[in-house]
């Protein structure tokens, strides 16, 4: 996989999984949601971010 290093924000979503992408001044905020569960925000560097985004991607995850 390429790495690209570019994160967009939004939510990703897969069978009841969402996954929300919030770029900030210091990196991204992930907060996820798991059938209605909403989990403590996540922070991490864009480069992991992006990683964490594109595998997302691949496994049939979509944006909106």
């Amino acid at each position: 996989m390429t790495e690209n290093k570019i994160v967009y924000d939004g939510t990703y979503t897969h069978e009841g999984h969402d996954v929300n992408f919030q770029t900030n001044e210091t990196g991204v905020t992930i907060i996820e949601t798991k059938d209605g569960k909403v989990q403590a925000p996540m922070d991490f560097s864009v480069r992991k971010a992006s990683f964490f985004q594109a595998q997302l991607v691949e496994w049939g995850y979509v944006s909106y």
